[in-house]
């Protein structure tokens, strides 16, 4: 039986219908039939907007740039937005109402040390991880400068674009938060290898070109700027509901790491942030021709300094095509 908590309640073409929200899945709604909720309507985009369960168990709503735009008890949204029970979704025509029993609080991390590589419940267990964090900047200077439909036009075209590239490029797991979004990649062994270091940095220069074509594809008055911050380390991983779903739960301080680098590009400054973990594994994999350059920062919530290691967008067709060579020479 799936593990289903929330749900979605209806009136299609005069017929009640109640569609789940399962914890493992995201639900995307739109025109395309390759949605989880197909609407025919033609004020409906054709991926119009998707709901995602988070590791604390609330339910986000993030509208995708959508014609129409996504309204929440008739507030049209432009960042991912926090469902709460009782809540009247409008897409097109159509109107939902959101209902959810409980949201459960995510487990906390076990005690166990990360060397130990070994389970330590039915559904978390020790994984090294890479995690990407990549912020739009300035975007409450953005929400002064644009109207809300265009606001929401930018993000979602960032989310649905940057999802798929992140989607192709191997990530795990995926969340929107605000106008942010966290991947995870979850290795394989000990040690990343070349191809997930070049997936995780390709995925980089992806990003920062999806943002690049947003000023010309809406035209707006100034270029899109993001900033990023990545972080290898060990963390409890688990899986919610089915090994076949990519939707994992990482907890641990390599999460709340990758956040704080990317925060501290802003401060550096620097296009992009990498946390020691990284930088250890790119160093024993690939020769770096001072790409990164060693930055003391000072991260929120931490009371010691952190050594980290920056570098503009610029460089990153030099680390790739360096990091496809040597992949190329390990056969």
């Amino acid at each position: 039986m799936e593990n289903v908590a929330a749900h979605l309640d209806a009136e299609i073409k005069g017929e009640k219908h109640q569609f789940p929200l399962p914890d493992d899945r995201i639900c995307r709604i739109g025109r395309s039939d390759k949605n989880t909720i197909i609407l025919d309507d033609d004020l409906a985009s054709r991926n119009h907007a998707m709901l995602q369960r988070s590791e604390t168990g609330e339910f986000y709503l993030t509208d995708l740039g959508s014609s129409n735009g996504t309204l929440v008890n008739g507030a049209r949204i432009c960042v991912p937005t926090i469902l709460h029970p009782g809540d009247r979704i409008t897409i097109g025509s159509h109107e939902f109402t959101f209902h959810q029993l409980q949201a459960a609080q995510a487990p906390p991390p076990p005690e166990s040390e990360p060397e130990e590589l070994k389970s330590t419940n039915i559904f978390f267990a020790q994984k090294l991880i890479s995690v990407l964090v990549v912020d739009i900047r300035d975007f409450t200077g953005l929400a002064r400068r644009v109207d809300a439909a265009k606001l929401s036009q930018i993000s979602g075209s960032f989310f649905r674009e940057g999802g798929k590239a992140l989607q192709e490029r191997g990530a795990w797991a995926q969340k929107y938060i605000g106008d942010a979004i966290m991947a995870v990649w979850l290795h394989k062994k000990r040690e990343p290898d070349l191809g997930e270091l070049r997936s995780i940095f390709d995925s980089v220069a992806k990003l920062v070109q999806v943002a690049g074509t947003l000023q010309d594809h809406l035209g707006l008055d100034a270029p899109i700027r993001i900033g990023c911050g990545i972080n290898t380390g060990w963390a409890s991983v688990g899986n919610v509901g089915s090994i076949a779903s990519s939707d994992y739960t990482a907890l641990g301080d390599v999460v709340n790491k990758a956040f704080r680098l990317e925060s501290a590009t802003k401060e550096v400054p620097t296009d992009l942030l990498i946390g020691q973990g990284t930088y250890d594994f790119l160093t024993k994999s690939a020769n770096l021709n001072n790409l990164f350059q060693s930055r003391t920062v000072k991260l929120k919530g931490y009371d010691e300094p952190a050594t980290a290691y920056g570098s503009q967008f610029s460089s990153l067709q030099v680390l790739l095509e360096n990091l496809q060579r040597m992949q190329a020479m390990a056969g």
